[in-house]
């Protein structure tokens, strides 16, 4: 059995963040009852206020509260059918012994937290024959810069737990993909452009613009474009779709840096 249309009971972690609220404004406009669970109770708070959704405060990364918040979600909306891991965290470390606990800390927000939401949720999405998207990103498929061993780590890491899970649950009609995207115009996304700006001496568009000067399409993304493929991947036009991670990057992952310097003319 196909469900036809798009998921109305959705389940959304990381929803105080840029790409969570996104995320959560899309499937609302898109008819979607919204349950919303973020550390931030305050910023959730608001956002749950702004699209009628349901707050639910927690830590992402303690299994105990998702438990909860899914067992909540599915009460108040009846069931479940998709869930959104959005959360996320750019914990800075490396090799040093001095950055094990970031390490961790990078594992536990980024990879452990919406494995745990996902697990706790599977037996709603088993019941809805629903689907899951979980977010990585470009340090996912390839790595990140300097600094962010973990978050590499763990964005990977959701590359992987995608095809697991889609295998193990497709045979009970479960679908469950992922979305890596590349610079966002987010609150996130806008802290590591205004590192870059402080260090060159430029400003934070002129950032964006650096970073983004050899995509193809020149330009870091809108947040509602991601939430874009997200309500794509859970809807039944990708019904045969499971198991896959879309790169949403505006085209840098098609780039091999060592032919750059042939692209001059098209700067």
């Amino acid at each position: 059995m196909i469900q036809i249309g798009r998921p109305t009971r959705v389940l959304i972690s990381g929803a105080a963040g840029g790409l969570g609220t996104a995320v959560a404004r899309r499937f609302s406009a898109d008819g979607a009852r919204v349950a919303l669970t973020d550390i931030n109770a305050t910023g959730l708070a608001a956002l749950a206020e702004e699209v009628g959704g349901l707050a639910l405060p927690a830590d992402g990364t303690v299994r105990g509260e998702l438990h909860d918040v899914v067992a909540e979600a599915a009460k108040e909306l009846g069931g479940l059918d998709a869930v959104i891991a959005a959360q996320g965290a750019q914990i800075p470390s490396t090799t040093s012994p001095k950055t094990q606990e970031a390490w961790l800390r990078n594992l536990d927000i980024n990879l452990s937290g919406p494995f745990y939401l996902v697990a706790e949720a599977m037996p709603r999405l088993i019941e809805s024959r629903g689907s899951a998207v979980l977010i990585s990103s470009s340090a996912g498929i390839f790595s990140g810069p300097a600094g962010t061993a973990g978050y590499t780590a763990a964005k990977t890491g959701i590359v992987g737990i995608v095809r697991w899970l889609a295998r193990e649950y497709g045979p009970r009609g479960v679908r469950v993909n992922g979305v890596s995207p590349g610079w966002i115009r987010t609150p996130f996304g806008d802290g590591g452009m205004a590192f870059i700006a402080q260090r060159d001496g430029i400003t934070v568009e002129e950032a964006y613009e650096s970073a983004t000067a050899r995509v193809p399409l020149r330009r870091p993304a809108d947040p509602a474009e991601i939430a874009a493929v997200c309500a794509f991947l859970t809807s039944s036009d990708a019904s045969m779709v499971t198991g896959h991670t879309v790169v949403a990057d505006g085209g840098g992952a098609v780039v091999d840096s060592s032919t750059e310097i042939f692209d001059a003319a098209n700067a």
